[in-house]
């Protein structure tokens, strides 16, 4: 055989080594007939199987490419939006410009949804702009014209830096069964400039009007009328008839929510504690049952003019005002939390932080009932300021783990009025939290030369101890004795370092598993990762302290507990993910 030098250094170099890339194995033909490469289809079919559609978007979502992200469904509902608020919050915070277009058409779109959607909304009216110059936004429209039938549905997400374009037209609207697991067949394709074009003619239109609050009011009587009348024989617009076959009983007008379980009796001793004359008090409810539902339903029950909602971290401040949007959602909400500064709402969600500079001037009326959240930190002296300030005309608090280790004494807080306490085996006992089987194994990690500091262990050496091939073919071995590959788990680690280990290790071998801690570049997507684990594709998450608090994932059903802690409000928060 021989090797050329250079292309045309002899008449015709066929076969030989240079037939190993096909394209040069004869320079004289057309080198284009045979590329050196094949490019992907740039159309493909997306499914609901495996829950794909919904893992698609969230990837998409999670993406910090995409800088302008349009969607474009004919429906809106609660069940939908609930899997991708987390990381259209983070698109958000990215700058990210995201615009959704949506209808009125057939009162389908359900108002609680675009409730929440609005809170999150810059164009909301009293929703300030958060002063961070790299925060994006959140646009809603709603076509609105009930003559016209309104059924696109697309989702185009856009990188402009990156010149890179995704999209997805179909058949799936913004609900849980078109996203999960409805019969729904979506395009994806790499070209969405056809696409992109209409949406923006869409958006333009004079009948998509800007979502406000008061826009929203009138929508919400309309469909509450529309909910219980049947349509008009005589109409000559769009009835109910005119439905299509992806209207499926998901896309129906949801249920308002009520209270459930042991809810009911709690608000029952809310109502009588106040009639008793007690301004404040501190309900325990187990991780599981409900806390913020129960302080929307108290609030709906006493309709004060402000509410203040307190809690430490945005995360619990957000998932809380999407409850109470639900709730009331006739009520306009704010948030006061890192780059968002407004106090105007009817129901403010603050953290406590973010509280400490303003709190001086407050005034000390300026909310008739303020609740506090995870109330195990109220002993805080942020907290305790927080207290001494305000003067509400009702303090709510409330917890799942009331025991501290430093003894504190939370009641006095609440003027020592223990309103309920509905513990963990009340819970397990009424059914509406699994029993569960406890498992201790003898450690093989040595902790006696690991230093004790500040009443806990050094984490450094800790993290070292405990992320070693020996602990870890410990925790694999228990794993699979207990039918691990069967489950589901959560795996709390002590550190990011360990929680990576821990994910690396079980992966080499075959176990699908990813470390979520939000902290690096390193960790997997958060809300993909619980969709897959969700669905079964994924076996076990390793995380840190991400999930102990303001995260419900009912599919979970082993709980490992893979670091040690002096602290039983860890304890109970991490072994309530498997409740």
């Amino acid at each position: 055989h021989v090797i050329p030098r250079f292309d045309g250094d002899m008449d015709d170099p066929r076969g030989g080594v240079r037939h190993v890339i096909p394209s040069k194995g004869n320079y004289l033909a057309d080198a284009t007939l045979e590329p050196d490469t094949v490019e992907p289809p740039s159309h493909d079919l997306v499914t609901t199987q495996g829950r794909r559609m919904l893992l698609e978007l969230l990837r998409c979502f999670a993406n910090d490419e995409f800088n302008r992200i349009d969607l474009l469904v004919s429906f809106v509902k609660r069940s939908g939006i609930k899997h991708l608020l987390h990381d259209l919050d983070r698109a958000v915070a990215n700058s990210a410009q995201v615009r959704l277009l949506t209808t009125n058409y057939l009162a389908i779109t359900d108002a609680r949804a675009l409730r929440i959607l609005l809170n999150r909304s810059q164009t909301g009216e009293g929703v300030t702009t958060p002063t961070e110059p790299a925060r994006g936004s959140l646009e809603i429209r709603v076509f609105n014209d009930p003559s016209t039938s309104f059924h696109p549905k697309a989702y185009l997400f856009t990188s402009d830096e990156a010149a890179v374009r995704v999209g997805f037209v179909g058949s799936s609207n913004l609900s849980d069964s078109a996203l999960t697991s409805g019969v729904e067949w979506n395009l994806r394709t790499r070209d969405t400039s056809v696409l992109t074009s209409e949406f923006e003619r869409l958006w333009s239109d004079g009948r998509s009007v800007v979502l406000t609050h008061e826009w929203l009011v009138g929508y919400e009587a309309f469909q509450a009328e529309r909910a219980g009348l049947p349509a008009p024989a005589s109409s000559s617009g769009p009835t109910a008839s005119t439905l299509d076959v992806d209207i499926v009983e998901d896309e129906t007008l949801e249920d308002v929510p009520a209270p459930r379980g042991v809810q009911p009796d709690v608000l029952a001793a809310l109502s009588a504690t106040r009639l008793d004359g007690h301004q404040a008090g501190l309900v325990v409810m187990a991780t599981g049952l409900g806390k913020t539902w129960l302080a929307a339903f108290d609030v709906a029950e006493v309709n004060p003019t402000r509410t203040l909602f307190v809690a430490h971290r945005k995360e619990i401040l957000t998932q809380a005002r999407d409850i109470f949007a639900q709730v009331l959602p006739d009520k306009r909400s704010s948030l006061w939390v890192d780059g968002e500064r407004d106090l105007s709402g009817d129901i403010v969600f603050a953290s406590i932080a973010g509280l400490a500079g303003v709190l001086p001037q407050l005034d000390p009326a300026a909310f008739d009932y303020v609740i506090v959240d995870e109330f195990h930190h109220a002993d805080a002296p942020s907290y305790r300021r927080l207290l001494v300030r305000l003067r509400p005309q009702f303090l709510l608090g409330l917890t799942a783990t009331p025991e501290r280790a430093d003894g504190a004494d939370l009641l006095a807080l609440c003027s020592d009025n223990l309103v309920h306490d509905v513990g963990l085996r009340t819970g397990i006992e009424l059914g509406l939290l699994v029993p569960f089987r406890y498992r201790g194994i003898v450690d093989v990690a040595d902790y006696t030369h690991i230093p004790w500091r500040s009443r806990r262990f050094d984490i450094d050496t800790l993290s070292a101890s405990l992320a070693t091939e020996a602990r870890a073919q410990q925790v694999f071995d228990e794993w699979l004795g207990i039918g691990g590959p069967d489950r589901r788990a959560i795996g709390f680690c002590c550190s990011v370092a360990h929680a990576e280990f821990m994910a690396e290790f079980f992966t080499a071998r075959g176990v699908e598993a990813v470390a979520v801690h939000g902290t690096t570049a390193s960790s997997a997507p958060r809300t993909e990762s619980l969709e897959r684990l969700r669905s079964g594709d994924l076996s076990i998450i390793f995380t840190v302290d991400l999930f102990n608090e303001g995260v419900d994932i009912p599919e979970v059903d082993l709980v490992m507990f893979l670091r040690p802690t002096h602290s039983p409000v860890v304890f109970f928060q991490q072994l309530g993910r498997g409740l």
